[in-house]
């Protein structure tokens, strides 16, 4: 059983790690839930108790069946379209048939700062040499991206991370990563990715107290947390530019 706990629990994380193939024009889903087929985890997981179970069919593939999670319509957006994904009949079928769940609580990390809450006093260096505090960044929203070299799901999301830049150019941007400037460079270089350089940080990241990569934070124009993600799905990454224009177009109090 516990093995079989460990497996669920590494798959579900897995899934904003891989990218997902397709076969003979069907995509490969790997998590079913509320119905609905997704290749990442919908936003309703984070933080909350659900059931989850392994469904398998004879080549060996695998599903992961959720259950005790009542979707938004929202988040159904964001699900594989039954006429696009393999083997759909044969899985809803085997998900009605399946009697063994494991329950899963999914803790998310908790912060250090939560939404509602002013950004403490900090001054930390760039690597371009640029210097930033709780002072010179408040006038306009600020957007914090944590990271680090050995996080895939952080750099494989850089290059959409840069285009919040184009979308809401008056708002401070920058990532923040304890890696040295000398261990970023490349991936930094090779992914294109724009946003400030916080490199070597210690003062940020224990400020927030990050558990989890990326985790990417929004505060409006007075330095208040308005939004908070751990992890990265597209549904997380919408909800995030969606919070970033709110702030850049909200009139400073």
């Amino acid at each position: 059983m516990k093995k079989r706990l460990l497996l669920a629990v590494w798959l579900l994380c897995g899934l904003t790690m891989l990218s997902w193939g397709q076969t003979d024009g069907k995509k490969e889903a790997k998590l079913l839930v509320d119905g609905c087929f997704f290749t990442e985890s919908p936003s309703e997981l984070q933080g909350a108790a659900y059931q989850m179970s392994i469904l398998k069919n004879d080549e060996g593939r695998m599903m992961l069946l959720v259950t005790g999670i009542k979707l938004s319509e929202e988040s159904k957006k964001y699900a594989i379209p039954l006429s696009e994904v393999k083997d759909a009949d044969y899985w809803l079928e085997k998900a009605k048939e399946n009697k063994k769940f494991l329950s899963i609580i999914d803790h998310a990390p908790k912060s250090a700062l939560k939404e509602g809450e002013r950004i403490k006093p900090f001054s930390v260096q760039a690597t371009d040499g640029s210097r930033w505090t709780d002072s010179n960044t408040q006038g306009r929203p600020l957007v914090l991206n944590f990271w680090y070299t050995g996080c895939g799901p952080c750099i494989r999301e850089m290059p959409e991370l840069n285009g919040w830049m184009d979308a809401c150019p008056d708002v401070n941007y920058l990532a923040v990563t304890w890696n040295t400037p000398e261990q970023i460079e490349k991936i930094i270089e090779r992914r294109g990715f724009r946003f400030h350089q916080v490199a070597g940080d210690s003062v940020l990241w224990k400020m927030f107290g990050v558990q989890q990569t990326p985790t990417t934070v929004v505060l409006d124009k007075q330095g208040v947390v308005r939004k908070l993600v751990t992890g990265t799905s597209q549904q997380k990454r919408d909800e995030l530019l969606e919070a970033i224009r709110q702030v850049s177009d909200e009139k400073q109090r």
